[in-house]
């Protein structure tokens, strides 16, 4: 479950709205500029992550990053072509293994980017639980990279 009380904060070009799902175990995070909103949510073994875009304009691309509790740094999980104003993007992160048998906390968060232009979404975290199976193929994985 997600440790994060709702919030409000207001920013330079707009207002931030944090919201929390408590019944889903998703976290929502909307914002004015490129993103409506961005959410992650459990999905079995793998964590979803899901944004609506507001504003595409000079976006090309979208890339979708994530930190862990081991890893601090965001990594690139990947990278999805802009469609245009209002589309609603989805990512299945079928990669967050771990080794210990509680769960985790995975912290997520899209950048778009353009020739000229460049904006991160919020930060989004989420505590995840993996079967015991996943886990070891996880583990069997790591050993070849």
């Amino acid at each position: 479950m997600i440790k994060n009380i709702p919030a409000i904060r207001t920013l330079g070009l707009g207002t931030l709205f944090l919201a929390l799902l408590m019944t889903t175990g998703a976290a929502v995070v909307a914002m004015q500029g490129v993103f409506n909103y961005v959410k992650v949510s459990p999905q079995g073994d793998e964590i979803s992550v899901q944004w609506q875009s507001a504003n595409e304009s000079g976006i090309q691309s979208y890339e979708i990053e994530r930190s862990s509790e081991d890893v601090s740094d965001f990594r690139r999980l990947s990278r999805i072509d802009a469609r245009g104003n209002g589309s609603t993007y989805v990512y299945v992160d079928d990669g967050a293994f771990y080794k210990t048998n509680s769960s985790k906390r995975f912290t997520y968060r899209v950048k778009a980017v353009g020739s000229s232009v460049q904006q991160y979404s919020p930060t989004v975290t989420i505590s995840h639980d993996v079967s015991g199976v996943r886990k070891s193929w996880g583990m069997i994985k790591e050993l070849f990279r």
